[in-house]
């Protein structure tokens, strides 16, 4: 791959503050222009394809393995880039916010592997992630065990604080592309070598892409190709059915594939939640062990096996489908047989309406969408309880009028316990996403932009 030119500049609006000059070097900041203005379109193709793709599941087309890759997946020789140093092996895994406190965390509990996550942990607030960039600056430097990965922000979202002479620049690229520049060659010196976790990937094009940046960013720094290893994580349903093309175009940078069974089930919400017989389960955990989860982490495990790449993930509730038996695209469809769709009880609504508004709540404080407690698996649960409103709004098993009462309730109980709090903000936001058309991620563009961005810029 050639080394585009770019005049492109990236600038930050406003004083950055002394802890993070640092961060934001000049030198830094023209290595993300670079890699932005060399993928910038292509990133707007791949969403205007997920918005065309959107479209066609809702229309009611049918997933499948895709027939004009038929040959990928039929060939029985290529195999993924070999394991690097602090990747092998069974491992455990701590996946928390890039921050001192998580680092210290993931220390202390002896995992093997950090999972420093810039996606759904922390709220991406200026300082957080300036702060994050920094703390992964400062281990690196100190080259501590757990291993480090780093989990990018998705391509759908744009990091409107960092100015340029075109449109706003890709949150992947500056997640990225900043720990990237500061890290990588201090990774490669002292024997290890930049890991990444990429979550939200729709499709091999998607993965294509990432390839195409790590090849970049590898040539610019003047660092071997195939250094970098990532892993995927299948958390879309569109996802699994691409798992061998997803390997296969990485396949000189892939350190495997990971389960994210919380997140593929909110997916498949969001990519059939208008059909019937994609209602799950009323309880989360017999939706979690239904055979089309079992068919999507028997897929995972045995696309794993066969490309000689590792698969991560939670895979220790899930019993593994026998050999014998082939993983078909209707057994990773199979949410439930056709039926009357069961109505929530008033008990659940009342509990998911509570649990999504202090999800929401606490994610726009800037703290992050961790919940008390500070466990993943909280997070996890708030995010696919506001998918299930959503979907019970889209297949009229609750109305629009009770949903808003039930609101009014859990808003009025949040305020008297926590009169600090931004009740009517989180309802603004939970209520406006509830109401789409599609189901969107709490992260969206508009949330972004306005209750993060806006409000951070106006108070500096």
């Amino acid at each position: 791959m050639s080394t585009p030119d770019t005049s492109q500049h990236v600038g930050v609006p406003g004083r950055p503050g002394d802890q993070h000059v640092e961060i934001l070097t000049p030198e830094a900041l023209d290595f993300v222009a670079r890699l932005d203005a060399a993928f910038a379109r292509r990133r707007r193709e791949i969403l205007t394809a997920r918005g065309h793709r959107s479209d066609s599941l809702a229309s009611g087309r049918q997933l499948d393995f895709p027939r004009a890759t038929s040959a990928v997946r039929d060939d029985p020789h290529w195999r993924v880039a070999p394991p690097a140093q602090g990747l092998t092996g069974r491992q455990r895994e701590f996946t928390g916010p890039p921050n001192a406190e998580a680092a210290a965390r993931a220390l202390a509990s002896g995992a093997d592997v950090w999972i420093a996550d810039f996606t759904e942990v922390p709220s991406p607030l200026r300082e957080n992630s300036l702060a994050g960039q920094r703390t992964l600056l400062d281990v690196c430097r100190r080259r501590t065990a757990p291993t480090l990965v780093v989990r990018p922000r998705g391509w759908h979202l744009e990091e409107e604080r960092f100015t340029g002479d075109g449109p706003p620049v890709s949150a992947s690229l500056v997640d990225f592309g900043l720990y990237f520049f500061h890290c990588a060659r201090l990774l490669t010196s002292g024997g290890s070598v930049p890991c990444f976790h990429l979550a939200g990937l729709e499709n091999r094009f998607e993965a294509r892409l990432w390839n195409d940046v790590f090849l970049l960013a590898q040539d610019l720094l003047g660092i071997p190709r195939g250094t970098v290893r990532a892993a995927v994580v299948i958390d879309t349903v569109t996802a699994a059915f691409e798992m061998e093309e997803i390997l296969y175009e990485l396949r000189d940078h892939s350190s495997g594939l990971a389960t994210a069974r919380w997140d593929f089930l909110f997916s498949v919400i969001g990519a059939f939640g208008h059909r019937t017989p994609f209602l799950l389960p009323s309880d989360t955990e017999a939706a979690l062990t239904a055979p089309f989860m079992r068919a999507y982490a028997t897929l995972l495990v045995r696309t794993c096996r066969r490309r000689s790449a590792r698969a991560t993930g939670d895979l220790t509730e899930i019993t593994p489908l026998p050999d014998e038996v082939p993983v078909r695209a209707a057994d990773l469809l199979a949410v439930r047989p056709p039926g009357p769709a069961q109505a929530p009880s008033r008990q659940q609504l009342r509990s998911a309406v509570a649990l999504a508004l202090r999800h929401t709540e606490t994610w726009l404080r800037g703290r992050g969408t961790a919940l008390p407690g500070g466990r993943l698996t909280e997070t996890a649960t708030a995010e696919l309880t506001r998918a299930r409103l959503w979907q019970w709004l889209r297949q009229r098993l609750v109305s629009p009028s009770d949903l808003h009462a039930l609101i009014d309730v859990a808003s009025a109980a949040m305020a008297r316990e926590h009169p600090d709090v931004l009740v009517a903000a989180a309802r603004e936001v939970l209520e406006r996403t509830l109401l789409e058309d599609e189901l969107p991620p709490l992260l969206t563009p508009d949330t972004y932009r306005r209750s993060l961005i806006c409000s951070t810029e106006g108070s500096a």
